[in-house]
């Protein structure tokens, strides 16, 4: 019944010019945004409150209806995502949804920075962490595509000098299962890492420096390591001859107008005025002076396997487009949503893909965190739906804010798609 009362809203709102009537704005924000819907739309509607926006695109599978969906749930998308901010006591958090007529709402709350204070907008720039992992995947996925690797080949065809590296597989690196030890839990993390943060590592100073012995022979198990990455950046790498800076930009970020997403590596900083990382135990802002997220040290030492720094509508232009279906031929999707890749884990991992459920709908996409950050990309495939949701501390779990944002949306995207 309430999704009928709240489709049959939009109908009324088609037939009148009147804006419907906009709730009392939270005491820390105040109705600046606006919409900009189909030339069909006659209302003019403003979101409730913070820097919400609400937007249209052409609709990819159907015809957009009278009232696109960003802006019909334009208010209690706002409304939900202030709640959590509040219960969560976020320092600050962006939020996209791309719905599947084609339209968006974005959101923010709180503050990007603490000091000097920096208010948080759908445009502010948050590390996406592993969120990274997805876009090396798909890297890989093209090289696979075009017959350059299998899934099936050796680490040594590429990283000869690597331990172990003829028997682990480039498919047991992106699914987890090559027993490589992770280097962000090495016990001298803290006192090199953390407490030097100017330091810029390399990729093999973090292999020689961090990586102790394996979990256990490959294919033997399932162990989450972001040092699965480093080597599978090192591997684009020594495949193309390109460092991987440049080819996250040319096959990534410019052919699908990401322009507001940075790889920060050992010359290439993120631009000024990004959101900084917050202590979980103190609150104060992380930072090392420079423009690198969250310190010089922590963002080189990521490198492939979380250092990328974008906006929600960056990443879920990523996410609906990797996940939709419009960058990778079909089979190699499949093999990246497959996660019994990862039969010895309690996680549901595919190929530098996380899976999990919400209300009955299966989702694809990863989380991803870094000292300070924390965020999550999720795509809905039978309802054409995604929602991302972007924070800077990084204990604050982002999935209960996306499975708030998606409560208020899968039911109308249903409706839409006539599911």
């Amino acid at each position: 019944m309430h999704l009928v009362v709240l489709l049959l809203s939009g109908v009324v709102l088609a037939c009148t010019t009147q804006a419907p009537t906009t709730p009392s704005p939270g005491p820390a924000t105040s109705p600046t945004a606006s919409t900009t819907p189909t030339a069909s739309v006659t209302p003019t509607l403003s979101p409730p409150s913070g820097t919400a926006t609400a937007s249209t695109s052409p609709a990819p599978t159907a015809s957009a209806p009278e009232v696109p969906l960003g802006v019909l749930l334009s208010s209690p998308l706002s409304n939900a995502l202030q709640q959590q901010s509040s219960d969560l006591g976020v320092p600050g958090i962006s939020a996209e949804v791309i719905f599947p007529d084609g339209s968006t709402w974005s959101d923010a709350d709180g503050m990007a920075q603490l000091d000097p204070p920096v208010p948080a907008t759908p445009d502010t720039l948050y590390v996406i962490g592993s969120m990274t992992k997805t876009f090396d995947t798909a890297l890989i996925m093209q090289l696979v595509e075009r017959g350059k690797m299998t899934l099936d080949d050796p680490l040594a065809n590429w990283l000869p000098d690597y331990p172990n590296a003829a028997n682990i597989t480039i498919g047991e690196l992106l699914s987890h299962t090559s027993g490589v030890r992770d280097f962000f839990y090495d016990s001298s993390y803290t006192q090199l890492v953390i407490r030097d943060p100017q330091r810029v590592w390399t990729p093999q100073e973090v292999l020689d420096t961090l990586v102790g012995p394996p979990y256990f022979a490959p294919g033997a198990g399932y162990h989450y390591s972001s040092t699965n990455f480093i080597l599978i950046g090192l591997v684009l790498e020594a495949a193309t001859g390109k460092q991987l800076g440049t080819l996250l930009r040319q096959q990534l970020f410019k052919p699908l107008g990401l322009d507001h997403t940075y790889f920060q590596d050992a010359t290439h900083q993120p631009p000024a005025g990004a959101a900084l990382g917050h202590s979980a135990t103190t609150g104060a802002d992380i930072t090392d002076g420079s423009n690198y997220r969250p310190t010089t040290s922590e963002a080189t030492v990521a490198w492939a396997a979380g250092a990328i720094v974008s906006d929600v509508a960056d990443i879920a232009t990523w996410c609906s487009s990797l996940y939709g279906g419009r960058l990778l031929q079909p089979d190699s999707l499949a093999q990246m949503e497959n996660y019994d890749y990862s039969p010895y884990s309690e996680e549901t991992y595919g190929l530098g893909t996380r899976t999990r459920l919400f209300d009955g709908e299966r989702m694809f996409g990863h989380t991803g965190s870094l000292r300070g950050f924390y965020g999550a990309m999720w795509y809905y495939p039978d309802s054409q739906l995604t929602v991302v949701v972007l924070d800077n501390q990084g204990r604050i779990d982002p999935n209960p804010i996306a499975d708030a944002l998606a409560a208020q949306a899968l039911g109308p995207a249903n409706a839409y798609l006539g599911n």
